[in-house]
């Protein structure tokens, strides 16, 4: 191998590895993540597994409702100490709306249990989904009050469209207030994503058009890199060392040169002996 296919290999080496990293990083854009408000971390497990929704398989209307109170109680504690620290106007009222519509909720809710299941149980024990906002402040507040609240909100509309998707309403009011519930808080999920996708430095990694983007050019890259792979191996194994082709068009050149007669046996044994040395 000769000094200009060393050079050649070396530079294009560089040139590969750049592209590789270059095309992992934006392909799989998920592997640089960083750890903050609701992104996984170490000792984050616990809380991101409580958060998720469980799906609360629901059996009955007495089940809906004995599983749907707690759920809207720990919706509205939160949302009153959002109400009394959030910086944001459109939050501070978004707590208001969760604290009036779902507190109206519970009371119709309990009395439906006392009217029509006294003979019951009315408590469960309910395993919260939703973090203490107590020592938060400002925009670590919204934050985490969004990330929780969506897949709280997620529940509740699970539990409702399996309510009325497999019949179990014994009254009209129940059916009601779940396909109100679902509907609603269906709402309520796009508005908190949008407001999540708007506001700066938002870290749920990049937003769908980005990561797109980001994919595109990976896979230019990767492209890329095998065309750059495929010309290396051409130059640097497949194409001849400089002088190669010189030499064999000196040979040829003297070769008919000989046929012709332009020169000696002699000359020509000595000129091919000098171009081989």
């Amino acid at each position: 191998m000769n000094q200009y296919q060393k050079t050649t290999l070396i530079v294009g080496g560089i040139i590969v590895a750049v592209l590789i990293i270059l095309s992992v990083l934006l392909i799989f854009p998920w592997a640089v993540q960083r750890t903050g408000p609701g992104m996984m971390g170490p000792g984050m497990m616990g809380r991101d597994e409580m958060m998720r929704p469980r799906g609360v398989s629901v059996n009955s209307e007495y089940e809906f409702l004995i599983h749907m109170i707690p759920h809207h109680e720990e919706a509205v504690i939160t949302a009153e100490t959002l109400k009394d620290n959030t910086e944001r106007e459109e939050m501070e009222k978004f707590a208001e709306d969760i604290i009036r519509s779902q507190s109206q909720e519970i009371k119709q809710m309990t009395t439906w249990l006392e009217d029509w299941y006294p003979e019951k149980d009315h408590d469960i024990d309910y395993q919260p989904m939703m973090r203490d906002l107590e020592n938060l402040k400002g925009e670590e507040l919204d934050r985490a009050f969004l990330e929780d609240m969506i897949p709280h909100h997620m529940e509740a509309v699970m539990m409702s469209q399996q309510f009325l998707s497999r019949g179990l309403a014994e009254h009209e009011e129940v059916a009601s207030l779940a396909r109100n519930i679902r509907n609603t808080q269906r709402n309520e999920i796009r508005m908190m994503r949008s407001w999540m996708a708007r506001w700066p430095g938002n870290d749920q990694l990049f937003g769908t058009r980005t990561r797109v983007m980001m994919l595109g050019i990976g896979l230019i890259s990767l492209l890329a890199l095998i065309l750059l792979v495929v010309l290396l191996i051409k130059v640097v194994f497949l194409r001849p060392a400089p002088g190669v082709s010189s030499v064999k068009s000196t040979k040829g050149l003297l070769e008919m040169r000989y046929a012709k007669g332009e020169i000696s046996r002699e000359e020509y044994l000595d000129t091919r002996k000098d171009l081989e040395s």
